[in-house]
């Protein structure tokens, strides 16, 4: 319920902020995402694996002719897994995301061609480290050991379908975080967030 609370309060905070003219650009997006962290300054880390979860949300579209401003707001899973088998170990770190994207259509028209890129922030809701270990399951809080927002920069393209008042869309992106998100880390240690998502989404 708090989770469902926050993402109301983003998307209302979010549309207020739009001019009346976008109204009819709002849409909803979901896919999947393969993260991972990136971490700098730390020798005892071994290879990380991708996290594999579901992530969804809403999107505003302001048209400016080619271009377009594009709002989100995205729940996301970040995180990594260590596996030794059959033993596995995840860091699982759920963000309510909003990045301001600027989107360019390539080849305007009913199939266009799209990139896009902007900045991100994040707040984190929920921070856990799970394991399976001798066959035995654990789960530990480990928000003391993480930051409470994130930022970085989105990049990626793909392609719209204009159907009438609808347009559906299918994209790929990739996130990478620029903030170190480890909560008091050693000296010259930093823990950074990446992610890639591939999305399909609907607008009215």
């Amino acid at each position: 319920m708090k989770r469902f609370l926050i993402v109301s309060l983003a998307v209302l905070f979010t549309a207020a902020l739009l001019p009346q003219t976008a109204a009819a650009g709002v849409g909803l997006k979901g896919g999947y995402a393969w993260s991972n962290l990136k971490f700098t300054g730390a020798t005892d880390i071994p290879p990380l694996q991708d996290i594999k979860n579901p992530v969804g949300g809403v999107f505003f579209d302001i048209g400016l002719g080619l271009f377009s401003i594009q709002p989100e707001v995205l729940y996301i899973r970040q995180g990594a897994r260590m596996e030794v088998l059959p033993d596995w170990m995840e860091t699982r770190v759920d963000y309510i995301q909003v990045p301001l994207l600027l989107k360019i259509d390539i080849i305007p028209g009913p199939i266009s061609p799209m990139i896009y890129g902007g900045p991100y922030g994040a707040y984190r809701l929920s921070a856990k480290g799970v394991s399976d270990i001798g066959g035995v399951s654990t789960s530990t809080d480990i928000k003391d050991q993480i930051k409470t927002t994130d930022y970085g920069v989105v990049f990626g393209g793909g392609i719209d379908f204009k159907l009438g008042l609808v347009k559906l869309s299918a994209e790929v992106r990739y996130n990478l975080g620029l903030a170190n998100v480890a909560k008091d880390p050693d000296p010259g240690m930093s823990v950074k967030t990446k992610s890639l998502m591939v999305l399909v989404g609907i607008g009215f």
